[in-house]
């Protein structure tokens, strides 16, 4: 008679198929985690890349901006500047000066010449009755505010043959006239500053 023995462990191998799926799952589980900690700290890194990326762009533009907010400052100062010297140098209105000096001659005294030229200097041709006269227009001169500087560089007697340059007294005696030539020096500065203090006056 005939025994059949079966010596495979078959109830073993059942036994262990539940291990070998909790191992897989549990090295599944691992392996998800750690892609997930590797794909968390490359995202994070690259956020902080293009923070940091972000953060020198808003520097560098700011930099840009205060740069051109200098040179256009710079150039409005310059521009300001400019504006400044040239009225400071625009020559004067003739006219005003002129009539200035009218009211400091004396009451025979004429304008033979007059040169005004842009630097505010006048060459001045003046004829006088006498010769004390052309000394106080000299004074008249020097005391003026207008005035920067003035002299008296020569003072000539006329001989003229017309009878604008002489005087004809009654016995028929001639007087000579005088010639004043005065080198002056306008202060543009008080001039312009009281020409727009009447200006803005006469606005009002």
């Amino acid at each position: 008679m005939l025994i059949d023995i079966n010596l495979l462990p078959q109830k073993e191998r059942k036994r262990r198929f539940p291990v070998y799926i909790a191992i897989a799952s549990i090295a599944l589980t691992i392996i998800g985690t750690a892609f997930l900690l590797i794909h968390t700290n490359l995202s994070q890194q690259k956020l902080e890349n293009l923070t940091t990326e972000l953060d020198m762009k808003k520097e560098f533009r700011l930099q840009q901006e205060t740069a051109m907010n200098s040179i256009q400052s710079s150039d409005g100062l310059q521009e300001l500047q400019t504006a400044v010297q040239w009225a400071e140098e625009y020559p004067i209105d003739t006219v005003p000066v002129l009539e200035h000096l009218t009211a400091l001659l004396p009451e025979r005294g004429f304008f033979k010449s007059f040169n005004y030229t842009e630097e505010g200097m006048i060459n001045l041709n003046v004829q006088f009755d006498t010769s004390r006269q052309a000394a106080y227009f000299l004074n008249d001169l020097k005391s003026s505010k207008w005035i920067g500087e003035a002299k008296l560089t020569s003072v000539e007697t006329s001989q003229g043959e017309t009878a604008g340059d002489t005087i004809v007294l009654p016995e028929d005696k001639v007087m000579p006239r005088y010639l004043g030539q005065y080198e002056i020096s306008l202060n543009q500065a008080v001039i312009k500053n009281e020409l727009q203090a009447d200006n803005e006056g006469g606005d009002e």
